[in-house]
């Protein structure tokens, strides 16, 4: 990962809606770990990697939603940071193999907008990219999209 030259690495993590509030910190702190670990086989030293940030989809729902679901969702992705001027978040991570309506929205804009997406397989503790966002059910709000 010689080519990156960050030095934090946001990561928005697109979690279920019905994952537990007690339950988003232990994966957020899950998915840190796992990623610091790739990182770790990448860089010399973890002095030298970037620091890793990763938010939950509900944290920056509460910060940021202002009423208006696709706004929301586009927003996720077009966001600046304030001080740097980049994006927000350079990663977007989803767990599992569904999603809901936002999140599918979230996700398919951010591959629009060629921005790093992976499916985080939680049984192999893999992080593999998404390669497509295709409805199944497209009025089941919470898990009516399948990550590929």
């Amino acid at each position: 990962m010689a080519e990156y030259e960050f030095k934090h690495l946001r990561v928005f993590y697109a979690h279920p809606t019905g994952e537990s509030p007690g339950e988003i910190p232990k994966s957020v702190k899950a998915l840190k770990t796992l990623i610091e670990t790739k990182l770790k086989e990448k860089f010399e030293s973890l002095a030298a990697a970037p620091v890793i940030v990763v938010t939950p989809g509900r944290a920056d729902h509460a910060s940021f939603f202002k009423g208006d679901w696709e706004k929301w969702q586009e927003d996720v992705v077009r966001r600046r940071h304030a001080l740097t001027g980049e994006p927000r978040y350079s990663v977007f991570v989803v767990p599992g193999e569904s999603c809901g309506r936002a999140t599918a929205g979230i996700l398919q804009f951010a591959m629009t907008k060629g921005r790093k997406v992976l499916r985080w397989d939680r049984k192999e503790n893999k992080l593999r990219p998404v390669k497509k966002v295709v409805a199944f059910d497209s009025e089941d709000w919470i898990s009516g999209f399948m990550v590929t």
